[in-house]
């Protein structure tokens, strides 16, 4: 929920320029009008000798749900539309699911750390494939939500057989379900978190499993080595990973399974972030940047030219000051901006960069927009309206890559 008001008059909005750098998009978020949710592709093993089992799993925040009251609290509802195209072939299979959500607790309904999960299993031959989800989540708009992404299922080799490391829900009903936890961060001050993967081997000899982590030097932070007997049944080998010591930074978790003359690798990357800010944030650096519409010039130089031991402190010293009840909802409400910026805007450079999402990040989401991509003698342009501020923004596209340059702010129309 927007905080738009208090977010311009608490603070300060200061022009400072930020390095260029590479748009910051996460492959696992969907695009779109619609509600925004997480999805993620993996394979399992099947009993089947000639086929595969290709995983979509969706994750949906409760805030981006449209909750309404019931006489048992909160009910909400969205629809997901699952396609499975194989390469060369066209659509191989598509899915339609309607799911209901419910909760007894108001806040809730506004929480972007619970999620409604969902898992679709298509069994399939081994080949290339694209996947679609498309989410709509409001029956009165109907905007709609879409992610793709692609994954190529080898064919299974009956000495040895391994599916993807997927981690492992917290909530025991849901692991039961086989539906895995979706994620890619972890805050550095939880003590663990499990990974499974499945494997099978028609073979007499043991196989060797080697888990590591490797951190951003590619160096071993933590390894673990175990042997295991073939058996005529899929077998599931877990992992735990702990937390203690690990420094906020990206890494790649790492399993070698070996054994009957073939070998088998697969990886999946995760980060840790440091407690007590949004999963968005990982690095500190970048984050600091981005409060550069909303810190004075004296906040900015203190952030960035302070050293790597007091950058942390300083940071949650800074959001302190503005949620002075202690809680994080505005810091969280800020990153979730930038975080859609990047998705909305990005261009050759980042979206929170953008004039765009400049104006989105400090206001939030338009009272309505009007595009004008087409019209004879003129650039193409936008005009975004918040008729609750009496103001509105113009923003020409001089170049036709999509790059819009604010021209005009003006209050009251």
């Amino acid at each position: 929920m927007f905080w738009t008001i208090g977010l311009v008059a608490a603070l300060t909005a200061t022009a400072i320029a930020a390095p260029k750098g590479e748009p910051e998009t996460n492959p696992f978020v969907s695009s779109g009008g619609g509600p925004q949710f997480r999805c993620q592709l993996g394979q399992r093993l099947g009993t089947e000798a000639d086929s595969l089992r290709l995983v979509a799993a969706v994750s949906v925040p409760y805030d981006n749900l449209v909750f309404l009251r019931t006489d048992s609290g909160f009910a909400a509802s969205y629809e997901l539309v699952t396609a499975v195209f194989q390469e060369g072939t066209g659509l191989f299979a598509e899915r339609i699911s309607r799911e209901d959500v419910s909760t007894a607790v108001y806040t809730e309904t506004n929480s972007r750390v619970k999620n409604a999960v969902h898992v679709d299993i298509f069994l399939v031959p081994p080949g290339e494939y694209r996947v679609k989800v498309t989410l709509t989540a409001d029956r009165r708009t109907k905007r709609k939500a879409k992610w793709e992404g692609q994954i190529t299922l080898e064919a299974a080799d009956p000495l040895l057989r391994v599916s993807d490391i997927y981690w492992v829900s917290e909530d025991v009903g849901l692991t039961e379900l086989g539906i895995p936890r979706i994620v890619e961060s972890f805050p550095a001050d939880e003590n663990e978190a499990a990974a499974r993967v499945q494997i099978y081997s028609a073979g007499r000899d043991q196989i060797r499993l080697a888990w590591t982590v490797l951190n951003g030097e590619d160096h071993a932070v933590r390894e673990e080595v175990s042997r295991i007997t073939p058996t005529p049944a899929i077998q599931t080998h877990e992992f735990t990973l702990e937390m203690e010591g690990l420094a906020p930074q990206q890494y790649v978790l790492r399993i070698e399974a070996e054994g009957n003359g073939r070998r088998e690798v697969r990886t999946r990357q995760f980060s840790i972030r440091i407690p007590g800010i949004p999963a968005s944030i990982i690095n500190l650096d970048l984050a600091i940047r981005q409060l550069k519409y909303i810190a004075t010039s004296e906040e900015n130089r203190r952030l960035r030219d302070a050293p790597a031991t007091e950058k942390e402190r300083l940071f949650k010293e800074f959001w302190n000051q503005r949620d002075p009840e202690g809680g994080t909802a505005k810091m969280e409400e800020y990153y979730y901006r930038v975080e859609q910026a990047n998705r909305k805007f990005s261009t050759h450079r980042a979206g929170w960069e953008m004039d765009r999402g400049r104006i989105f990040i400090l206001y939030g989401e338009p009272t309505d927009i009007e595009r004008h991509p087409f019209d004879a003698g003129s650039r193409p342009y936008e005009i975004w309206f918040y008729a609750y501020l009496s103001r509105r923004f113009v923003f020409v596209d001089y170049t036709g890559f999509g790059d819009y340059t604010l021209v005009s702010p003006e209050w009251g129309y």
